[in-house]
């Protein structure tokens, strides 16, 4: 009787696949969405539940018990964190180079590049937490770079993730915003943002790790490589991420 049942349900895992849950970081929401559906077109059977947030904040609900299978992150230390806890099946894996752009719908504005920052035109500057976002952490890195960071950190409001710190620009919260170029780059016009030198940053290579959630998932591996795919490759290279070689 138990081999029957254990038939049964492996046909209908078969038929009606598995579920992975994944945690992607906001700056992929765009690019993610537009994989997760050309992944489940290939895979019709299968079920995958996306939760979108700050890196930080998915990693404290994924160390106090909150099952992710996939945990994709904005920056690297997260998914090496969670391989040296002993909690990844897979090493992390770089999917994309996140890339930072400052961001306003005023066109005057960005035509002064970084120093604008400075200017009494600019009352509020929106970056993301960096105590939870990576690109909070590089939109802090780049005003120390630049020189500006003391000048102008009481104009600084940080919204709860780098999706919200876009909304601020685009409610007029914020005069000016140094953003994740993914979320702007297609919806937006180029006077409108300017990419900022990478150097002027610390790399951010965005990592993935299967979890020891994923250990018997076959849908997880399946969506793992195909987040490595050469159709996601041109997916986040569309939405303004680096490609990894």
């Amino acid at each position: 009787m138990k081999k029957i049942v254990l038939i049964i349900g492996l046909l209908i895992s078969s038929v009606f696949g598995e579920k992975v849950t994944v945690f992607a970081a906001l700056s992929t929401k765009l690019a993610m969405e537009e994989i997760v559906a050309e992944f489940k077109k290939q895979n019709p059977s299968d079920e995958v539940e996306i939760y979108f947030s700050a890196t930080g904040k998915a990693f404290a609900q994924f160390t106090n018990g909150f099952k992710y299978d996939i945990f994709m992150a904005a920056d690297a230390k997260y998914p090496a964190t969670i391989e040296s806890n002993g909690d990844a099946i897979s090493k992390p894996v770089v999917y994309a180079l996140g890339v930072v752009a400052l961001y306003s719908k005023n066109k005057e504005l960005i035509k002064e590049g970084m120093s604008v920052l400075t200017s009494d035109k600019v009352k509020k500057i929106s970056i993301a937490n960096p105590k939870v976002a990576p690109y909070g952490v590089a939109a802090v890195k780049i005003m120390e770079n630049y020189g500006v960071f003391d000048k102008v950190s009481s104009k600084v409001v940080q919204g709860d993730n780098i999706a919200q710190s876009v909304q601020f620009v685009d409610s007029g919260a914020a005069d000016v915003g140094l953003v994740a170029f993914s979320l702007i780059k297609q919806s937006h016009r180029e006077d409108e943002y300017k990419v900022i030198d990478p150097s002027k940053y610390d790399p951010m290579e965005q990592s993935f790790v299967l979890t020891k959630y994923a250990k018997d998932n076959k849908t997880a591996h399946k969506l793992g490589t195909f987040i490595t795919s050469e159709y996601s490759k041109g997916v986040f290279s569309k939405y303004g991420f680096g490609v990894p070689k």
